[in-house]
């Protein structure tokens, strides 16, 4: 009796177990289910970025010489045009009285050079006209000798003798003329026209003269400029508005071209340093929006921004892990409303460097490794069932499928489910 009481018990155990099974077999899997729809995907990348100051001015001076007026202090905002530090330029001062006097030494010296050369022409003028006169008696005396010749009344010696004068005349009165071209050409930029009667001028070119005075007042010229020019610099001012910082100068020092004095951070306008690894620049192009993101407590506050340049080439940085990189700097500028920013502080940049569009797209929780590929768990008439897939383009959280998925087509996020088998019923699990 007992052991009849006993096989029953385990036989009813069994057909509840067996039951229990069945009815579980049966019952539908509750799963987190998406539909896959086209899409727009985008893959992006997200790098530190530092604010900076849009305009950041070292300040030298362009001359040498000692500090006699430090007008500013390290932190002071200063405006633009306004006094930051004043250079001694005594010894520059008396270099240009200097060399304005040498200047008007030379002018003098021309003056009175081309005084004693036009001494000269004007006494070679004279000769010239004097010889004219003897010439043209000269001709007169021939005309009679040669009338008296031909009456036979003198002898030819005599004809010849006054021919003979008429020439030296003519040969002396070229050689003077030359002489008073030469020394008009030493004189002035003018050269002598002769003529039978008179002597006019024209305008040619410099003389050698003129030329050699010229170019000793250029040179000193030039001189005084740089000197006037040092002299007007040694008011250093302030080319931006902005705050004092790095300042170096200190007064009574004696400063150098070559030495900075201080620095100006701008007190208005912003830009965001980025740097990108060489293999994500490429993608990277001027004029591309970006996403901006400042970090707070209570919520990242999110702002738009727009590549303005791309340094032309990489330089080496050191990772947070230490490891030497070779990173090409991108410069953003801030766009829309802004958050306080001040240089120094910290934001990640978004860039979004490729986009692909009516593209089929799960998360990558949802793909698991099958048979040497990629997989998912689709449901196919209320069951679950495995179907390989071809991936595409990856993001941080998604995946484009290229092959093996259609609109409409439900898929399964969590592949790790415990009962999920092919062929098993799965429902939507419902949302609180």
């Amino acid at each position: 009796m007992k052991k009849s009481v006993k096989l029953a018990s385990i036989i009813i155990i069994i057909a509840i177990v067996t039951a229990y099974t069945v009815i579980n077999a049966r019952k539908p899997l509750k799963a987190d289910i998406i539909e896959v729809k086209p899409q727009t995907v985008s893959q992006n990348i997200k790098e530190e970025g530092i604010v900076e100051a849009a305009q950041d001015r070292p300040i030298y001076s362009v001359i040498s010489g000692k500090i006699t007026n430090l007008a500013v202090k390290e932190g002071q905002y200063v405006s633009r045009g306004e006094l930051l530090a004043q250079i001694n330029t005594k010894y520059l001062e008396y270099q240009l009285a200097q060399l304005k006097a040498q200047r008007k030494s030379m002018e003098g010296q021309q003056e009175k050079s081309l005084q004693e050369i036009n001494q000269q022409i004007n006494q070679q003028q004279l000769a010239i006209e004097e010889i004219n006169r003897k010439l043209e008696k000269s001709w007169e005396n021939y005309e009679k000798v040669r009338s008296l010749y031909e009456a036979d009344a003198v002898s030819k010696t005599e004809l010849d003798d006054a021919e003979s004068a008429v020439k030296q005349l003519e040969n002396e009165l070229s050689q003077q003329r030359s002489r008073l071209e030469l020394l008009q050409e030493q004189a002035t930029s003018e050269i002598a026209v002769a003529s039978e009667d008179n002597i006019s001028r024209a305008k040619v070119g410099s003389s050698a003269t003129r030329q050699y005075f010229q170019g000793q007042i250029e040179a000193l010229d030039a001189q005084i400029e740089q000197l006037e020019y040092q002299i007007e610099n040694s008011r250093i001012t302030a080319p931006i508005d902005g705050v004092v910082l790095e300042l170096d100068a200190k007064p009574g020092m004696v400063v150098s071209p070559q030495a900075p004095l201080m620095k100006l951070m701008a007190t208005s306008g912003y830009e965001i340093n980025a740097y990108l690894l060489t293999e994500d620049v490429i993608y990277i192009r001027e004029g591309m929006k970006v996403n901006l993101i400042q970090k707070r407590k209570d919520q990242d506050y999110k702002f738009g921004g727009i590549v303005r340049s791309i340094a032309p080439a990489a330089e080496e940085k050191v990772s947070a892990l230490g490891l030497v990189e070779r990173r090409v700097k991108v410069t953003i500028e801030p766009e829309g409303k802004l958050p306080e920013l001040r240089p120094g502080y910290a934001l990640d940049v978004e860039f979004q460097v490729l986009t692909q569009q009516n593209k089929l797209a799960v998360p990558k929780t949802c793909l698991f490794p099958y048979e040497d590929g990629d997989a998912l768990w689709v449901i196919r008439d209320g069951k679950a069932q495995i179907q390989k897939v071809t991936k595409g383009m990856e993001t941080d959280e998604l995946v484009v499928i290229e092959q093996g998925l259609g609109p409409g087509d439900k898929v399964i996020k969590n592949p790790q489910l415990e009962g999920l088998k092919p062929g098993k019923k799965v429902c939507q699990n419902k949302r609180r």
